[in-house]
């Protein structure tokens, strides 16, 4: 890497902050596609913007709109997409997903004709289709044949736009552009596909750690959490299936199992009709006494359990001798 920084090969003019050698990495197609695609949109969106504002100079009321149109066609490629002015960063527009991006590339080049300025609408529409052949090529191709040459005419073509139109050019080439055309053709050469390497696996399994993680974990050790998140995921394949019961005496559940639950509420209603244990005047509270006094039709507001306990106690007494006169009449 050191050496294509001094020679100014592959891309490359100036000492690396990071000292890690490309042969140690290998680029995933579908994230750096997204990212490109991104370029691409927004190199579409600021030269219509571009040429709305030149066409509003020359006629203050001109009504049509090149952004709008470019925004209609990709809505009509079924996907959900809008445009809006964020008072920081300015133009903003909705990013693509994976499945957007491989449909973008599919349809939009045949709508674009019409939709763009006259000088750079031929550029434009060869430059979707270049990168297009080249992720195909690379998820789909698995002889590892060289797309080098449909690679640099991609850049090239990005790089000629940027002489008729804000949106490219060189000041716009970002870093999975410099992969794009001076490592992943040599990448997919040496692996015979790159389209082996996604990472979208992990991506996914990343997603649902984070959500078990916050939904189903005590979030004191986050680690080991999702490791051990990750063994059950693996293994849940293989969790054991419970046995069907098998019922062999039908009799028993027909008639048997009947009767013996009717056995046990007639022993429940037996244990709770036996003779309540007697309270005992000498453990009760004073909320316990002037509640037993009440019940007798005596209402007092003496708050000594001592006289509590010794007016009960009269009171029993009482009862008791007056029962066994009754009895003995």
């Amino acid at each position: 890497m050191r050496e294509d920084c001094l020679n100014e090969a592959n891309g490359m003019k100036n000492v690396p902050l990071f000292n890690v050698e490309p042969s140690l990495i290998i680029p995933d197609v579908m994230h750096m596609g997204i990212r490109i695609m991104n370029c691409l949109i927004d190199g579409l969106l600021v030269d219509a913007e571009d040429h709305d504002n030149r066409a509003k100079v020359l006629n203050p009321k001109a009504s049509s709109s090149t952004l709008k149109k470019i925004i209609h066609e990709i809505n009509n490629c079924g996907v959900k997409f809008d445009v809006w002015h964020d008072k920081r960063k300015g133009m903003t527009f909705t990013s693509v997903t994976g499945g957007e991006m491989k449909r973008l590339l599919k349809l939009l080049p045949d709508k674009l004709p019409g939709s763009l300025p006259a000088q750079t609408e031929s550029k434009t529409v060869r430059l979707w289709k270049l990168f297009e052949e080249v992720l195909d090529h690379f998820e789909h191709n698995v002889d590892g044949l060289s797309i080098q040459n449909k690679a640099s005419q991609f850049f090239e073509t990005f790089l000629e736009l940027g002489k008729d139109c804000k949106g490219y050019g060189p000041e716009r080439v970002t870093p999975y552009m410099h992969i794009l055309v001076h490592h992943a053709a040599s990448k997919h050469e040496t692996f015979k596909c790159l389209g082996w390497f996604s990472s979208q696996g992990i991506e996914k399994k990343n997603d649902v750690l984070k959500h078990l993680h916050h939904s189903k974990t005590n979030k004191w050790n986050a680690a080991q959490d999702a490791l051990k998140l990750a063994k059950r995921l693996e293994v849940a394949e293989y969790v054991r299936i419970s046995r069907a019961y098998r019922k062999l005496d039908a009799k028993y559940w027909s008639e048997g199992l009947i009767q013996e639950i009717r056995a046990k509420r007639r022993r429940c209603a037996d244990e709770d009709s036996e003779t309540e244990v007697p309270l005992s005047v000498e453990n009760m509270d004073g909320a316990e006494l002037r509640t037993e006094l009440r019940a007798l039709g005596v209402n007092t507001t003496t708050k000594s359990v001592v006289q509590l306990r010794e007016k009960l106690k009269k009171l029993k007494h009482k009862s008791a001798e007056a029962t066994d006169g009754a009895n003995a009449v």
